[in-house]
Formats: C-alpha cells, sequence, structure tokens
C-alpha cells in the first residue's frame, strides 16, 4: 500500500507530493517531527499519520488549531481514505492512497470458493462436451479400414465384376429375361404331351 499527501494549498509547494513512508509519520514544528511546516499555527506535534492492518488513520495531539478530515475536526483517531482532504492548522494536503483493501466491498472466501467451483464445473461441462466430440472422431479414426463412402458403390459387383453397383432394376430385366425361357419350357413340355395324346387317341381309332 503507498501513501501520500499532497499540497493542496495555494502557493511554492501546491502538487508537492509528500511520500508517507513510516508507519507513524508526525507533522509539526519539532525538529523530531517528519514533516516540519515553517508556520506559527501549526503546534510542535500537531498529528500523525498512521499505517496500521492495512488501513491509514490520522490522530490529533491537541494541537491548538485543529486537525480535519474534509472540514470535520478530529478527535482522537479518525481513519483516512482515499481522495479525503486532511487540514492540519492552516496547510491543506489531498490524501492519496494506492492499493488499499476495498473496506466498502470485501471479497470474502467463501464467495471466491463458490466462483471457483462454478468456474470448475462450466470447464468440466466444457470438457465432456469435447470428450463426446474428441470420441466421435476418435471413432471414426479408428473405422479407418472402413470406406468412407457408401459401401454399396465401394464393393465390387458380383455381376458386373466392376465397383460399381448394378443399375436399378437390372435385377427386373434380368428376371424378365429369365421369364421368357421358363415360358418356352412350358410351351414345349405342353407341345409334347399334346403330340403324345394325339399318337394315343390315333391308336384307339
Amino acid at each position: 500500500m503507498k501513501v501520500s499527501l499532497v499540497v493542496a494549498t495555494a502557493g511554492k509547494s501546491l502538487g508537492q507530493v509528500i511520500p508517507i513512508t513510516l508507519a507513524q509519520f508526525v507533522i509539526g514544528r519539532d525538529p523530531q517531527c517528519n514533516l516540519r511546516p515553517a508556520s506559527a499555527l501549526i503546534s510542535k506535534r500537531h498529528c500523525a499519520i498512521l499505517t496500521k492492518s492495512g488501513q491509514v488513520f490520522v490522530r490529533d495531539f491537541d494541537s491548538t488549531n485543529g486537525t480535519f478530515i474534509n472540514d470535520q475536526p478530529v478527535k482522537g483517531e479518525l481513519p483516512l481514505q482515499h481522495d479525503d482532504v486532511l487540514k492540519v492548522g492552516p496547510l491543506a494536503f489531498k490524501v492519496q492512497i494506492e492499493g488499499a483493501a476495498s473496506i466498502s466491498k470485501p471479497t470474502p472466501p467463501p464467495q471466491s470458493a463458490a466462483s471457483a467451483d462454478d468456474e470448475a464445473a462450466a470447464a468440466m461441462l466444457l470438457g465432456l462436451q469435447d470428450d463426446t466430440g474428441a470420441g466421435g472422431e476418435g471413432n471414426a479414426g479408428s473405422d479407418s479400414a472402413v470406406p468412407s463412402g457408401s459401401t454399396v458403390f465401394d464393393l465390387p459387383n458380383p455381376v458386373t465384376g466392376t465397383g460399381e453397383a448394378p443399375a436399378a432394376g437390372s435385377d427386373d430385366k434380368n428376371a424378365a429375361a429369365k421369364k421368357p425361357d421358363a415360358k418356352a419350357a412350358a410351351a414345349s413340355a405342353s407341345k409334347a404331351a399334346e403330340s403324345l395324346l394325339a399318337k394315343y387317341t390315333r391308336r384307339q381309332r
């Protein structure tokens, strides 16, 4: 966490950034103070900026002209927030706090765990979908010996000896071609029977 004070009082020091690098940063006219403004309106030990437990506070040392946060007088110790205006006697500072943990919107561990579980569940679902798709492709790859097209066209035709399927209706034509032979055989048989019958009838006469 980075804490600093930006001088907001008009003058040569306007905009000057004062980094707060100590856990207790004392402001006052005393030579032992960390920040020593040259103003008689500031007490020897006026106030201190305290950094502890990831938060920033200001403590007033019962100064003569007081310490203020956003024009509110500080009695004892009060927390400082980012962009607060800190007044020490006649001087004004803009509080800059970088990387501070949000107090108003904390991130509780259970919520993080729940979101992690949700992400894990979503990843599992995606994994199942991927496995299903991969399985389909894998099966196709394992059956690579099977022709990808229609097996009817890829297998040799026992009638023609080629890889083409017999033309539609070819079986019907073959059957039709065989039918006249059967009729002819039946006709010849009937003729033979008639001739035999004729011979027997002639003999009886």
